[in-house]
């Protein structure tokens, strides 16, 4: 491989561990990072405050108070949310409103996601929490188990979990990162599409309001966000407590309160870490969704080929090292990919027949995949489940450059993102 002088030289995270990068410094031009800011030395204190400080409520345990049961929505395994950090203040401030721990249960937004297993919500929540309180995994296509609230004045109908709606006081938890589609997660993504009906899902994450580009970090006038908004109020929200976290999971803000004013907050602090200046477009981007879970699988590391996007020129080549452990992912997203002639069918299917669970993430992959050559460079998916999918597969970041360079040629330029799931790429002077 030569000196390492003559490399530009970084550990990304792979799974739960890391790999090195090589790029040759002749073709090196960036590395995209979110914003260093260090993680709060208090953040149980740091909780507590936002807790006291609540933005456009009173207080929860005022909320609360002569109330007899609550929930607390809980993201599932594929987030970094912190929550069992979240939970002892929480917990404490429906003490304090005197509701019986038997009258507190937890929903895991799972959205279209499979079940959560007992360890891993142990390890979300910690194993006192599991064992002390109800905790379940909503099911989108149990119609059963639903309510119907009507419909957003865009048409789309509201059909939320039956026992979120029951419970006197309803508590959403979250993390506020960039997303593809919403513009920020957390907030009322919780309840749509954390806890919503394949029928809300299957209208909501249609073609018809989904951004037709990548969305990371925009919100206004953004119709993906602005009904999944009008959801949760619909579906009256009481109170959010969401963290933003950086880049190594460590919280650095918490906002509490109302699920509009307290959420635009934490996005504020959420774009001063994540907003990230690029020089230019590049020929070949490498772009990580930031380890375990964001690489769980393919159906997760997608999310950081978004950012990847907005970066890599028309006719590049997008680098995508993901350890992907559980393989593919959804159901239906590699049917959807394995069953079209090229790129643009999946498209023109999506458009045509709506959302399905793994049509909406064939579609989005299908988008980057009109717009550069993708190798995934991961042990634990075949080349021939890719090569259905148009894609490529390494065992190696440094192949998968080997083979971009001999695609664009000697004087190619490299961009790496680290964390590309995280990442608002602003061009300079935009």
């Amino acid at each position: 491989m030569g000196d390492d002088k003559e490399f530009h030289i970084e550990k990304v995270p792979y799974g739960k561990g890391e790999i090195d990068v090589r790029i040759p410094m002749k073709n090196y031009l960036a590395t995209l990072m979110p914003r260093y800011r260090p993680g709060s030395k208090d953040e149980a204190g740091e909780i507590r405050r936002a807790l006291d400080n609540s933005i456009g409520t009173p207080r929860l345990r005022e909320i609360a108070r002569g109330k007899k049961s609550a929930v607390i929505v809980v993201n599932d395994i594929t987030r970094p949310t912190a929550t069992y950090r979240l939970l002892p203040p929480l917990l404490q401030e429906l003490r304090e409103a005197e509701i019986a721990d038997d009258h507190i249960f937890f929903l895991v937004a799972t959205g279209t996601h499979r079940d959560n297993t007992r360890e891993e919500l142990e390890a979300m929540l910690g194993k006192e929490v599991v064992q002390r309180f109800r905790v379940l995994n909503h099911h989108c296509e149990d119609e059963s188990i639903m309510v119907d609230l009507g419909k957003t004045q865009s048409g789309i109908p509201v059909v939320i979990n039956r026992l979120f709606m029951e419970a006197e006081v309803k508590i959403l938890t979250a993390s506020i990162a960039p997303h593809q589609g919403a513009g920020f997660s957390g907030g009322r993504k919780s309840v749509l599409p954390g806890l919503a009906s394949i029928t809300t899902l299957k209208q909501h994450h249609s073609h018809s309001f989904r951004p037709a580009k990548p969305a990371m970090g925009w919100v206004d006038g953004n119709v993906f966000h602005e009904s999944a908004l009008e959801a949760a109020k619909m579906a009256g929200t009481d109170f959010i407590l969401n963290t933003v976290q950086n880049h190594h999971k460590e919280i650095t803000g918490v906002v509490a309160g109302d699920v509009e004013k307290a959420w635009l907050e934490g996005v504020k602090i959420s774009r001063q870490i994540f907003e990230v200046a690029v020089p230019h477009a590049a020929d070949i981007v490498i772009t990580t969704p930031g380890g375990y879970p964001k690489d769980i699988d393919l159906y997760q590391s997608q999310k950081s080929m978004a950012a990847a996007e907005m970066v890599v020129k028309e006719g590049g080549t997008v680098i995508l090292p993901a350890e992907c452990k559980d393989g593919i992912g959804a159901r239906g997203f590699y049917d959807w990919m394995a069953a079209a002639t090229c790129p643009q069918d999946v498209i023109d299917r999506f458009i045509r027949e709506g959302y399905s669970i793994g049509s909406s993430k064939a579609w989005l992959f299908s988008r980057c995949l009109m717009r550069a050559e993708v190798i995934v460079v991961t042990k634990c998916i075949d080349d021939r489940t890719l090569e259905k999918m148009f894609a490529k597969r390494t065992d190696s970041i440094e192949d998968a450059i080997r083979m971009a360079l001999t695609r664009h040629g000697e004087k190619a330029q490299i961009v790496l993102m680290r964390n590309g799931s995280d990442i608002i790429p602003r061009f300079e002077g935009e």
